[in-house]
């Protein structure tokens, strides 16, 4: 007799489409569906009428259901309750086996909910970003609904120990980095170079430093400006070129401007498949304050672009220093400056370290290994 399929409430909060969202979209299209019964529930402002992560389930064949977070735009103090209430109201229709949540927003809501009505919990822990009061409060809470759930993965080893020091029980912590599908052959990131740089109207000697991902204050790309306007100052060209959006957009446009880099800082905007924009890269940056298991750092060196990236969370676990990338300590201008120059200068570093990167992704990051990592966690709860 066949075995029932698993019922599965996923939910997440799409507001941007970041990292979260990627690992989703990777999961469930990469999820075995005739032991899983997924069902996507998105937590939405109501004024987003389409997003590009319900389109994208849509193509992937998923029904999916959405709950409005907010009732209006200059902020809702009682989203919290309303939003559990309706993820209770909606769970218990369901007859659901298992709550799977993402983010702070979705842990909180979904969680409380699961527990009221007895459905085992489980959540990916992408880490806790405290810029402001707000933040903070909701990681108090986050933290605090993360110890209903039976199991939490967190995307790195970092993420756990901060999990244990919250009070979470070390035993429901399953450390499970984040993976990515390999790219193009040689032939194809070629072609993709010269295309997306044609687009941009970069030339194809300009050497290109680049970030891919949420413009947001903890990823400290502030400083990658200001090492940029560093080596110009000593006549070494370099283009930065910005692929996503985010809260820092602005901030970042005009900190360009002031430092007179407007004709060198690219601002391309979201696109909707930032994977091909990687070749365009001589070197992928990351700067940031504080990190888990970067996607995009994944997809990066998966590419075979070299890497420069900051040593937090877990970075230093993909990353070994001068061998298939090179690490930064946080917050530190300097020290990215100096990083880009070497590689700018040394065209045979700048290859050997984008193919160790590469083959280091194909042989410890693959999808298929990910994914049924977090099938047995389903299985185990």
């Amino acid at each position: 007799m066949k075995a029932p399929k698993l019922k599965v409430a996923y939910i997440l909060t799409p507001i941007t489409f970041g990292g979260a969202e990627k690992v989703s979209l990777n999961f469930l299209r990469s999820v075995n569906r005739n032991r899983f019964d997924i069902r996507p529930i998105l937590l939405v402002r109501p004024w987003e009428t389409e997003l590009y992560f319900g389109q994208e389930l849509r193509q992937l064949g998923y029904d999916y259901e959405t709950v409005p977070v907010a009732m209006k735009t200059n902020g809702d103090p009682m989203r919290v309750m309303r939003v559990a209430q309706k993820l209770h109201d909606f769970l218990k229709k369901g007859a659901f086996d298992l709550v799977h949540t993402h983010g702070y927003f979705a842990d909180i809501c979904g969680q409380f909910a699961a527990r009221l009505l007895g459905i085992n919990g489980l959540s990916t822990c992408h880490g806790f970003i405290a810029t402001d009061l707000k933040l903070r409060m909701y990681n108090l809470l986050d933290k605090y609904a993360l110890r209903l759930c039976k199991i939490i993965i967190a995307v790195s080893e970092g993420i756990k120990i901060e999990l244990i020091d919250s009070g979470v029980r070390e035993f429901r912590i399953s450390v499970i980095a984040n993976a990515v599908s390999l790219p193009y052959e040689a032939a194809e990131l070629a072609a993709h170079r010269e295309l997306k740089r044609c687009i941009l109207g970069l030339k194809p000697d300009d050497f290109v430093v680049g970030y891919l991902g949420r413009l947001s204050s903890e990823k400290g790309l502030g400083y990658l400006i200001e090492a940029a306007k560093e080596l110009l100052d000593e006549e070494i060209k370099v283009k930065l070129l910005f692929i996503g959006d985010g809260p820092e957009r602005e901030a970042l446009e005009q900190q360009a401007k002031a430092k007179g880099l407007a004709d060198n800082v690219t601002f391309a905007g979201f696109q909707t498949d930032p994977e091909s924009w990687y070749p365009a890269l001589d070197i992928f940056a990351l700067p940031s304050l504080t990190e888990g298991t970067p996607l995009a750092l994944l997809e990066s060196m998966a590419s075979a672009v070299p890497v420069i990236a900051s040593a937090v969370g877990g970075v230093p676990k993909i990353v070994t220093d001068g061998v298939n990338g090179l690490l930064i300590p946080p917050g530190n201008s300097r020290e990215i400056k100096e990083k880009i120059q070497l590689l700018a200068q040394n065209s045979d570093l700048c290859g050997r370290l984008g193919r160790a990167g590469g083959e280091h992704i194909r042989e410890n990051y693959s999808i298929g290994a990910w994914c049924r990592a977090i099938e047995n966690c389903y299985c185990r709860v």
